[in-house]
């Protein structure tokens, strides 16, 4: 039977003080709870028990992958002052002369104080050190800050019992992008780094002389996605050169060139060496045969220029995107294989090479198509997988399941609206815009969607979403409803 370890932590005040590099942390770290487990296990009376196979165990648990994490809600208490020592005072005698004001607004526990930290199938091989690792939990005090008081316990569950702890569940994820909540994890070295810089705090004062204290470094910082909330999908960006452009009309021949170039003999036989488990004909082809619109695969997507009231609509930048759920590596791939490339149009002549983002504005424009939010809309419209025989109860259907193929659940949104005019300066009504055979036919519309939390772009919609049709750009704030 597959086991898992699941080390809980529960809080005797349902308040959290513990702080991550510029904002309260929540949940707690992987490395916090691993500097717990350390510090409960070598200090007092559990110190004198200190034996190899336990640091053989606390070694282990640091090579393992991050633990899910499945925490209660928490929000931001009250904040309140409390009064401590003002050490720079301490030639004054009275001691109401030597305190100092701190102010606190820590994290309130809601529902429940219980967290739980799992490492999930940890192998027969290593029951023996999983069950050294349930004994030293129990000696876990604090969590955070010292007044952050807990009680620990560690066990073996089954996949079963996991899924019936309660609480919001936390992933860890392979891929960073910027804006994701990260914590720190343990990594191989990080035990004896902790017995460095507590050795090194110890004698700071070294016969009179002051050393500064090591510093804990030896960590990794791994992203974390609560469940339910969509991962970023990765992408290679690209510009084209100074008077290049399409127009936005041919948004899909746009795509067809980035395509046929990616598809080339040398890129498709390099990505086949380099993603073996990959099958290089429908990931970057796309050729899925019927019934397959939903296979894995990249989406060539051009991003017509939008963000102010003068914008033209023109395609200068492209993006070479992932489906959702893969770690980045396609992504990494196509953006080192394909920069300083040459698109060429179906007659053969060259159309401009694919460059690095190199226009000042373009990092700003960028964002408005991979960025965060709750509110977006489409740039280009929305192919629906059908045709809606001009009933806008049949679209919405329609749209509904489009959402699905996309990869997107329709419990993450909140609302959404479809009409025929486009959002966005510069953007084509539907019937403006080439189509591929396939796609003909299909009913389009311009649609906004607003979600009950936000999510990161690029978002791409529809039958036509791997070539740039059924494209969105977050909303800002200063455009929404009030």
């Amino acid at each position: 039977m597959v086991q898992h370890l699941c080390i809980s932590v529960t809080f005797l005040d349902p308040l959290f003080h513990g702080q991550g590099d510029s904002e309260p942390e929540w949940p707690p770290s992987p490395m916090r709870l691993y500097q717990a487990l350390v510090a409960g296990s070598r200090s007092g009376r559990w110190g004198s028990e200190w034996s190899n196979a336990k640091a053989e165990a606390f070694r282990w648990l640091e090579a393992c992958d991050p633990p899910a994490i499945i925490a209660p809600a928490a929000r931001q208490a009250s904040r309140y002052l409390t009064f401590v020592p003002n050490n720079d005072s301490d030639r004054a005698f009275e001691r109401q002369e030597r305190l100092a004001t701190k102010a606190m607004r820590p994290l309130r526990l809601m529902d429940t104080a219980t967290l739980h930290y799992v490492w999930r199938d940890i192998g027969d091989g290593s029951v023996s050190r999983a069950r050294i690792m349930c004994s030293e939990a129990q000696h876990v005090h604090a969590l955070g800050w010292g007044i952050d008081q807990v009680v620990s316990t560690g066990r073996l569950l089954s996949g079963l019992e996991v899924s019936r702890l309660p609480g919001q569940q936390w992933r860890p994820w392979a891929a960073c992008r910027t804006g994701m909540p990260t914590s720190r994890a343990p990594v191989a070295g990080s035990l004896e780094e902790l017995e460095a810089v507590h050795d090194s705090q110890m004698h700071r004062l070294d016969q009179g002389v002051y050393r500064a204290p090591l510093k804990l470094r030896r960590f990794r910082t791994v992203p974390y996605l609560r469940a339910g909330v969509l991962p970023p999908r990765s992408y290679a960006a690209f510009e084209l050169p100074e008077g290049v452009a399409f127009p936005q009309r041919g948004v899909a021949r746009a795509a067809a060139m980035l395509r046929s170039l990616t598809c080339r003999r040398e890129y498709r036989d390099d990505f086949s060496r380099r993603f073996p488990g990959l099958d290089s004909e429908v990931f970057v082809a796309g050729h899925v045969g019927g019934g397959g619109h939903s296979s894995a695969r990249f989406s060539y997507v051009p991003l017509p220029t939008i963000g102010h009231k003068h914008a033209d609509g023109l395609v200068r930048r492209f993006l070479v995107v992932e489906p959702y759920g893969f770690p980045g590596g396609p992504a990494d791939w196509a953006q080192r294989r394909l920069l300083g490339a040459t698109l060429t149009d179906s007659q053969g002549i060259e159309r401009g090479a694919l460059l690095d983002l190199w226009r000042p504005q373009s990092r700003r424009m960028l964002a408005a198509y991979v960025g965060q939010a709750t509110e977006w809309s489409t740039v280009t419209p929305v192919v629906l997988p059908g045709y809606d025989d001009g009933k806008h109860a049949k679209a919405q259907l329609l749209f509904l399941k489009a959402l699905g193929q996309a990869g997107l659940p329709h419990a993450a949104l909140s609302d959404f609206t479809l009409r025929k005019a486009p959002y966005w300066p510069g953007s084509e009504s539907p019937n403006e815009l080439f189509a591929p055979s396939y796609l003909r036919g299909y009913s389009r519309w311009h649609i906004a969607l607003r979600f009950r939390e936000p999510v990161s772009g690029p978002l791409t919609i529809g039958a036509g979403r791997h070539v740039g049709l059924g494209l969105f750009a977050a909303v800002p704030d200063h455009d929404r409803d009030a």
